[in-house]
């Protein structure tokens, strides 16, 4: 991977990690994510933003809920921040791998 796609994955991780604190306590689904993304001139598949979501939580910076109802072919995915995510936003710690944009 090069330096480029490497500072674009950072970044994303640091923009969903703001979603889901905008999101913060309803949480925030991969549709809501990807939309927001979009707004942003980032479009990624589904699959894409839950694995930015998984990372995000292997870090402990946000929790996952998902559910699944074979019957209805219903599922839920929704992220939500973490007091870790939190502290990582606000510049108290900070986690590599995580770019947060600077206004």
């Amino acid at each position: 991977m090069d330096n480029v796609q490497i500072a674009a994955n950072q970044i994303l991780r640091g923009l969903v990690l703001n979603i889901t604190r905008e999101a913060d306590p309803l949480g925030a689904s991969a549709e809501l994510i990807r939309a927001i993304l979009k707004q942003h001139g980032h479009s990624l598949d589904k699959s894409d933003v839950k694995g930015i979501c998984k990372y995000l939580e292997g870090k402990g910076l946000v929790k996952i809920n998902g559910t699944k109802n074979e019957v209805l072919k219903v599922s839920r995915f929704i992220a939500y921040i973490t007091p870790t995510g939190i502290d990582v936003l606000e510049g108290t710690i900070q986690i590599e791998g995580i770019e947060l944009a600077v206004d």
